[in-house]
């Protein structure tokens, strides 16, 4: 007991601390109101063509409320049950409507500004000045604006709340010795696991905080780490695994003197792009491969060696600068791209949890700077929050809709993806002219990109020109022969020009190439269907069905081979299973032809007259039989 009133003593130890936090209780709601207002766009947007389909609006675990599927399956990669959860609710709420998970997201932002005004504090203890500019660089900065505004990174949103959670509790630990702190900080770092793999850097983030309070590396220190680094370990382990899975560590081979200079560069840039948040983009791409680096990768090391240097003469004096400068490069070291993943060189919302040691810095630098005098330091800070509000406004509307977001990163950064992705949204707009020359544009800068070849044949395709479509099918096929997509596409066209054993072919390669290809399984059941080969259509149905349960229109095309096979009353449950999900009229007049081959006249004309009622043309000879006008 004597032990933690001495670390009571010592954090009320700053003259006037609790008067002067007394004083400034404006703090906290001033920081969530600017925040607010700063993100306001946001409630205008909808959901991006960049993982927001997988995560939300295609995804069936979701939309089933699979809550088993939807908890243990892991998503791109990465295992996060707690997002998903999230997310689950949101789906209960508004469905396929952005409204409610932008909601969300700001409010997972608001409540961690809070905690990192409360971490400040605590670290600082009780220094106004430093916890609020801490906090509000921290809520309005433009970086940030991709983690909260881009649905698919709840994940970002979320994980860093409990990360923040635990930081505060375990700075009480280490300031109290306090048993329940430091078990509050486990649970909080499990939590925070449960939303982000990312959190297993938390361990090592502790150590910052042991740095700023200067205690001293015994046993003890590493000893109450050690159920920290078990979980991260067995969390990192299923995260790896996961990711070379999903082929998350990517196409491309590079050199390790470049895989080096990308780490330099990702801790100058997110530096630099601190002080100066203008020009963003939401993809950076990988400098082009077999070409000399830019000036600016080989300046990166000289620039660590500096930060290095802060580093060290900040231990021998105060160390809040080796605190900042260490909470910053910890929480960095698993996003920066010593090996590369992905293909970005560097992405904004990497910075969501390592600014934060930054920002410290400079509340302590406007502190010491001002000597206290917190009015001085307020109009040092207006101008700044000012300038950043309406850069992240600015920053929160350019996620307002997939166009917004790819027009203005190929206006900032263009790349191969961001010409790509623009590209397939054009051709959905059926824009062709332009979609093909972004995705002329796209091959030009990765002439080796298989996909891009297969989706501009698909633009040709709609186009109506199947032989430019075939060409550039091919050229897909060329660098890579079990591409699945350019492979059942040729099939697809085989199948318009009437060559369906060709058509059988192509298909099947898709298959074989990638056995859980809905499209190609859907695409040779046509062709099968064409064959007369029903009962193997009826297979391949039965296989889509499996990968896309909520296409009920399938059934009707079901009993359309049961029918052709004279099996009627199979034919006749298909459809009705199609019938009870879909109220198409097409699929009465299927299924009136079933019940009329079955003699069971009254249901046919039942149906017959439903579709007839709803404008579907009734076959003359069923008509008859029926008694039909």
């Amino acid at each position: 007991m004597a032990k933690i009133k001495k670390s009571e003593k010592h954090i009320h130890s700053v003259p006037g601390a609790k008067k002067n936090e007394k004083k400034y209780q404006w703090a906290i709601p001033a920081i969530l109101i600017i925040t607010f207002l700063a993100y306001l766009p946001v409630f205008n947007a909808g959901f991006v063509s960049w993982d927001d389909g997988e995560y939300v609006y295609e995804n069936l675990n979701l939309k089933n409320s699979d809550l088993k599927s939807l908890l243990v399956t892991p998503m791109q990669g990465n295992w996060h049950p707690l997002t998903m959860l999230s997310l689950w609710f949101n789906y209960l709420l508004s469905g396929e409507n952005a409204f409610s998970y932008h909601l969300l997201n700001l409010i997972f932002h608001l409540v961690n500004c809070y905690f990192v005004f409360r971490l400040a504090m605590l670290l600082s203890y009780r220094n106004v000045v430093i916890a609020f500019t801490t906090a509000i660089l921290f809520g309005i900065h433009p970086m940030h604006v991709e983690s909260v505004a881009w649905v698919s990174e709840r994940k970002d949103v979320l994980y860093s709340l409990f990360f923040l959670a635990g930081l505060i509790s375990y700075t009480k630990y280490a300031d109290t010795s306090s048993r329940k702190e430091y078990l509050l900080t486990i649970l909080f770092f499990i939590l925070s696991l449960l939303s982000k793999p990312s959190a297993v850097i938390f361990p090592v983030a502790l150590f910052s905080i042991d740095l700023l309070r200067k205690r001293k590396p015994t046993v003890k220190l590493f000893a109450e780490k050690l159920p920290f680094f078990v979980l991260a370990l067995i969390v990192g382990i299923l995260t790896f695994i996961a990711q070379r899975e999903a082929g998350s560590f990517g196409k491309i081979n590079f050199e390790t003197t470049d895989k080096i200079l990308y780490g330099f560069y990702g801790i100058m840039m997110y530096f630099i792009q601190m002080i100066a948040p203008v020009n963003l983009s939401v993809f950076y791409p990988f400098p082009p491969v077999n070409q000399s680096l830019p000036v600016e990768y080989y300046l990166a090391p000289f620039f660590f060696v500096a930060l290095a240097l802060a580093f060290y003469y900040s231990l021998k004096r105060s160390r809040v600068i080796a605190f900042g400068i260490f909470f910053y490069l910890i929480n960095l070291l698993l996003v920066l791209q010593f090996f590369p993943v992905g293909s970005a060189v560097i992405a904004q919302r990497y910075t969501y949890i390592p600014y934060i040691g930054l920002f410290y810095i400079i509340g302590w630098i406007i502190d010491r700077f001002t000597k206290g005098n917190s009015s001085m330091a307020w109009r040092i800070i207006f101008p700044v929050v000012l300038v950043l509000t309406v850069l992240t406004w600015m920053q929160a509307s350019v996620w307002h809709s997939s166009a917004t977001l790819w027009d203005h990163a190929i206006k900032t950064h263009p790349s191969t993806k961001a010409y790509a992705i623009r590209a397939m949204f054009l051709r959905k707009e059926k824009n062709y002219d332009l979609a093909l020359e972004y995705f002329d544009k796209a091959i030009k800068s990765d002439p080796k990109d298989w996909e891009l070849y297969s989706n501009l044949g698909n633009v040709y395709l709609d186009l109506k020109k199947p032989e430019l479509a075939m060409i550039n099918y091919r050229k897909a096929l060329a660098i890579k022969p079990d591409f699945h997509s350019a492979l059942d596409n040729i099939g697809v066209q085989f199948a318009m020009l009437g060559q369906f054993d060709s058509a059988m072919k192509y298909s099947t390669l898709a298959i074989n190439a990638k056995p859980d290809y809905k499209p190609a399984y859907s695409n040779r059941a046509l062709t099968l269907m064409e064959l007369k080969r029903y009962e193997e259509a009826i297979k391949d149905w039965e296989k889509v069905l499996q990968y896309e349960p909520g296409e009920m229109d399938i059934y009707n095309l079901i009993g359309s081979c049961y029918q052709a096979m004279g099996k009627y009353e199979e034919s006749v449950a298909a459809i009705t299973k199609a019938i009870n999900a879909i109220n198409d009229p097409s699929f009465y007049l299927n299924r009136a032809i079933s019940y009329n081959a079955l003699k069971n006249t009254d249901a046919a004309k039942q149906d017959a007259l439903k579709a007839k009622q709803n404008g579907v043309a009734i076959p003359a000879d069923l008509a008859k039989s029926l008694g039909i006008e």
